[in-house]
C-alpha cells in the first residue's frame, strides 16, 4: 500500500513535468471546447437576434448567467473577472478551487460573450485552466507551494491556448500576480503545460496568428518618439478604465437587489451603450486588427469616434463584468490599446502626413502598451502582441511604450488582488530573507508598555483583583491575557489567565487555595538587545505568538509577538 502511496506524491522534476504536460492537456481540450461552443452560441445569437433587437441579447445573457451563477449551481466565485479570482486564490486560498468552478465558468462565460457582453476571453481561459489544475492535484500529495505552482500552470495553458501565444501565456501567469515582481518558482511548469496546451489547440484550429495584420518593418527613431508619446497618452486611458470598473464593480456589489438579477442588468446598460457604438459589444478584436491597415488619415475613422468608442468599450466592459456576468478584462484592454493606437495615428497623420511610414503599426503598439500599464505584466504584454500578431518587428517600438506606460501608471491597475511583491503576498509569509531580518533589532519594534507582574505567592483570586484593577487603569496595555510571575526579584515564569479560566477556576472553590505559583509555565524572556532573526528563532523553539522583552538589566520593558515582526519586515521591504 505504501507503494501504490508513493505514486501519488509530487516532489520531484519529472513528476512535475508530467503533471504539467497532463494539465496543459486537459485545458488545452477544454479551450478547444470554449471555442466551439463560443461561436455556436454566438451564431445562434445573431440568427435570432436581428435589428435593435440583437442589442438585448446582452440582457438575456446576463439574466441566464446570474440564475445559472446564483440560482442553480450556488457558484459565485465564477461571477466577474476569472483572472483576479485566480490572483486572490494564489496569494490566499493555496491555489484551492471547487471542482464545480470550471465547468460552470465554462458554460457562463459561453453565454456572456456569446450574448455580446463586453468582455474578454482571458478571464475564463485563466480560471477554468486554474479550476483544472486544483481538481486534479486533489489526487496528489503535494504542498501547498507546489499547489500555487500547477493553478499557474493551468492559467498558463488556458492563456497560450486561447491566444495562441505559448510564451505569453506562460509569462503572464507568473508576472501577472504581483506589480513589481513575478514567480519564478513556477516559470518551467507554466511553460509545459503552455504548450502542450498550445500544441492541443492548434493542432485544431490551425497555427495561424490570432490576429492577420500587415508586415511591417523594423520603427525608425522618429516612430520610436511617437511610440512613446504614445505609451503616455495610454496613462489616463487606463486610469479611466479602472476606476471606471471599480466604481461600478462596487456600485453592483453594494446594489440591494438579487445578485441573480445583476448581470442582466449590466447587460442592459451594455446594450444601450451598444447602440451609439456597436464595435464594443463581445469580446473580438475584429475592429482594431482592422485599425492595424490604416494607411492614411483621410480613410479612417475621425479622432472623436474612436475616442468615444474607447469610452464606450470601457463602459461596456464595466457594465458586463463589474455586474457580475461571467468574463475578463485584460482582453478588452488590447482592444482599448488597439483603437486608442488608431486614434493617435491618425491625429499624427493629421498634423505631420508622413511622418510614421505605416500608421496602422501605432494599432499594435498600443495594444501592446496598454495591455503591459493596465495588468502590470510589461513582458507579457510586449510578448503577447507578438505571438498574437505574427509580427516581432516592431518590438523595439511596444517595449518602449509599454515602459513609458508602466512608469506612469505604478499606482492602480485593473487587479485589485494583485500585491506589490512576494514579501507582501500571504503566500510567501515566511519565505524571509534572514540577513534582512539581523539588520532589524526588538529595541525598535517592541510594543513598550506596562506590564502588570504577578506576586507567585499570591492566591488566584487575589491575582484576578490585580488583573482587574490593573486593566481599569491601564485599559491600552498590549497584554490583557498573559503575565510574568515574580517570587521577589526571581522571575518564575508566565501565568496564563486564559488557561487558568478554562481549566481550573472551573473547579468551585480552587481560586480562593490556588496560588499563582502553582499555575505557571516556564517560558524565557527575549533580551532587547536581539534581533528580529534570532527573536523569530526564539519564538519557534518555545513554540510562542509573542514574548516579554527584558532590558539588561532583566527587567520586562514590553512585548514582541510574531506580526509584529512581519509588518516590520514588509515596512522596511517596501522603503
Amino acid at each position: 500500500m505504501k507503494k501504490i502511496s508513493r505514486l501519488f506524491i509530487i516532489n520531484s522534476y519529472i513528476p512535475k513535468m508530467l503533471l504539467a504536460a497532463f494539465i496543459g492537456l486537459v485545458t488545452g481540450c477544454v479551450a478547444v471546447i470554449f471555442r466551439w461552443s463560443l461561436e455556436t452560441t454566438t451564431r445562434f445569437v445573431r440568427d435570432t437576434f436581428s435589428g435593435y433587437a440583437l442589442f438585448l441579447a446582452p440582457a438575456i445573457g446576463g439574466l441566464l448567467v446570474g440564475i445559472l451563477l446564483f440560482v442553480i449551481t450556488k457558484t459565485p466565485e465564477a461571477a466577474g473577472q476569472g483572472t483576479d479570482r485566480s490572483i486572490y486564490a494564489f496569494h490566499h486560498r493555496g491555489r484551492a478551487l471547487r471542482k464545480r468552478v470550471a465547468p460552470v465558468k465554462l458554460l457562463a462565460s459561453t453565454i456572456t460573450l456569446g450574448s455580446g457582453g463586453s468582455a474578454g476571453f482571458e478571464g475564463p481561459v485563466s480560471q477554468i485552466g486554474s479550476g483544472i489544475a486544483s481538481t486534479i492535484c486533489r489526487f496528489f500529495k503535494m504542498t501547498r507551494a507546489v499547489r500555487r505552482q500547477f493553478g499557474l500552470a493551468g492559467m498558463a495553458a488556458g492563456l497560450g491556448s486561447i491566444f495562441k501565444a505559448p510564451l505569453a501565456g506562460a509569462l503572464t501567469s507568473v508576472e501577472i500576480l504581483y506589480r513589481e515582481d513575478f514567480e519564478s518558482s513556477a516559470f518551467w511548469t507554466s511553460i509545459i503545460a503552455s504548450v502542450v496546451g498550445f500544441s492541443v489547440y492548434s493542432s485544431v484550429f490551425g497555427t495561424a496568428p490570432t490576429f492577420s495584420v500587415p508586415e511591417f518593418s523594423f520603427v525608425n527613431v522618429p516612430t520610436l518618439f511617437c511610440c512613446a508619446l504614445l505609451g503616455l497618452l495610454c496613462v489616463p486611458a487606463s486610469y479611466l478604465y479602472a476606476k471606471i470598473y471599480y466604481k461600478v464593480e462596487d456600485f453592483f456589489s453594494s446594489w440591494q437587489i438579487p445578485n441573480w438579477a445583476k448581470p442582466a442588468v449590466g447587460g442592459i446598460l451594455c446594450g444601450l451603450v451598444a447602440l451609439l457604438f456597436p464595435q464594443a459589444m463581445g469580446g473580438t478584436w475584429d475592429y482594431v486588427e482592422n485599425m492595424t491597415r490604416l494607411v492614411d488619415s483621410e480613410h479612417s475613422p475621425s479622432v472623436f469616434f474612436l475616442l468615444g468608442l474607447v469610452v464606450a468599450k470601457i463602459l461596456a466592459t464595466s457594465f458586463t463584468v463589474g455586474s457580475g456576468g461571467a468574463g475578463g478584462v485584460f482582453g478588452p484592454s488590447l482592444f482599448l490599446g488597439g483603437v486608442l493606437g488608431a486614434a493617435f495615428a491618425v491625429s499624427v497623420e493629421t498634423l505631420a502626413s508622413g511622418l510614421l511610414q505605416k500608421p496602422g503599426a501605432m494599432a499594435l503598439v498600443g495594444m501592446g502598451a496598454f495591455f503591459a500599464g493596465a495588468t502590470k505584466a510589461p513582458l507579457a504584454g510586449v510578448v503577447m502582441v507578438c505571438e498574437m500578431t505574427g509580427s516581432y518587428q516592431l518590438l523595439p517600438g511596444i517595449m518602449l511604450a509599454a515602459v513609458v506606460h508602466v512608469a506612469f501608471s505604478r499606482k492602480w491597475g485593473i487587479y485589485r488582488s494583485q500585491v506589490l511583491n512576494k514579501f507582501t503576498s500571504p503566500a510567501h509569509r515566511l519565505e524571509m530573507d534572514p540577513d534582512l531580518l539581523r539588520t532589524i533589532s526588538v529595541e525598535s519594534v517592541m510594543q513598550a508598555s506596562r506590564v502588570l507582574c504577578l506576586n507567585a505567592k499570591k492566591t488566584i483570586h487575589e491575582a484576578e483583583h490585580d488583573i482587574n484593577t490593573f486593566n481599569v487603569l491601564f485599559p491600552d496595555s498590549a497584554v490583557t491575557h498573559t503575565y510574568p510571575v515574580y517570587d521577589g526579584d526571581e522571575y518564575l515564569g508566565i501565568l496564563d489567565w486564559s488557561l487558568v479560566l478554562r481549566n481550573i477556576v472551573s473547579i468551585e472553590g480552587s481560586a480562593d487555595v490556588l496560588l499563582v505559583s502553582d499555575c505557571i509555565t516556564h517560558s524565557p524572556l527575549l533580551p532587547i538587545s536581539a534581533d528580529l532573526h534570532s527573536a523569530m528563532k526564539f519564538m519557534l523553539k518555545h513554540s510562542m505568538n509573542e514574548v516579554y522583552v527584558k532590558n539588561s538589566k532583566g527587567e520586562i520593558v514590553g512585548t514582541i509577538s510574531a506580526a509584529t515582526i512581519l509588518s516590520a519586515y514588509d515596512r522596511v521591504v517596501r522603503e
